[in-house]
């Protein structure tokens, strides 16, 4: 996990990096494929959890739209893509483009601890048709692994892309280290069928409407919100 301090001084060197990863094939290997959707794996050596990548070319909205739900909404929504996801908040605005984001998990696994996130998310528009964001887990004083809980390490990148028919484009990047004693291995070997299921999900979504047909998380089942104000008390 970086620090604060750590995103100031990497966080442009960061975006290029996630930027070359989402447009080139150079490093990655093929991992599943289920339509026109393939799945790409690649090692680093600071994690044994690999990076994975894949691209969905036909999202049925415009790709202001994806980037509004992916990067403003996603602690209302994430439930209808992410099954295990409980709840979130914004821990903190750093600036109109930056923001530090809590979001809990409860993957119902006899043996398997809930998990949580806090990262640290930023964009920059490309051009009139392309936008990116990078998200980075993020040590945050005021935001201590709560009791039952274990923290995931993640790296992720959204690119937000443009068709000339109104639809988009959306690749991402995704690395999980889930913490705690769960195998880098397993979780190698289990992640392209879960990352199937989620772009399903997540074209499922669109298809049927987005933001406008789907009802955000309530409040009443949101834990993460529950644990809000034991967070800031601290």
């Amino acid at each position: 996990m970086i620090t604060f301090r750590d995103w100031q001084l990497n966080n442009e060197k960061w975006l290029d990096q996630d930027h070359t990863l989402m447009t080139t094939d150079e490093g990655w290997k093929e991992r599943g494929k289920k339509k026109d959707i393939t799945i790409w794996q690649r090692p680093f050596a600071d994690d044994k959890n690999d990076l994975f990548r894949w691209r969905i070319p036909n999202v049925a909205a415009n790709h202001d739209v994806v980037f509004d739900v992916f990067v403003n909404k996603m602690i209302d929504y994430h439930q209808y893509w992410t099954a295990e996801y409980t709840g979130g908040f914004v821990v903190e605005e750093i600036d109109d483009n930056t923001k530090i984001i809590y979001q809990q998990f409860n993957p119902n696994i006899p043996f398997i601890s809930k998990r949580d996130l806090l990262y640290i998310q930023w964009s920059r528009k490309i051009d009139d048709e392309t936008t990116q964001t990078s998200f980075k887990s993020i040590v945050w004083e005021s935001m201590p692994v709560p009791t039952g809980f274990e923290r995931i390490d993640w790296w992720g990148g959204h690119l937000f892309e443009a068709n000339t028919d109104g639809t988009s484009q959306l690749v991402l990047i995704d690395r999980e280290n889930q913490g705690g004693n769960f195998p880098s291995i397993i979780m190698n070997k289990i992640m392209p069928q879960y990352l199937t299921h989620q772009f399903e999900s997540i074209i499922h979504f669109f298809n049927k409407g987005g933001t406008k047909a789907h009802e955000k998380l309530p409040d009443t089942k949101n834990t993460a919100l529950k644990m809000k104000h034991l967070f800031m008390a601290t």
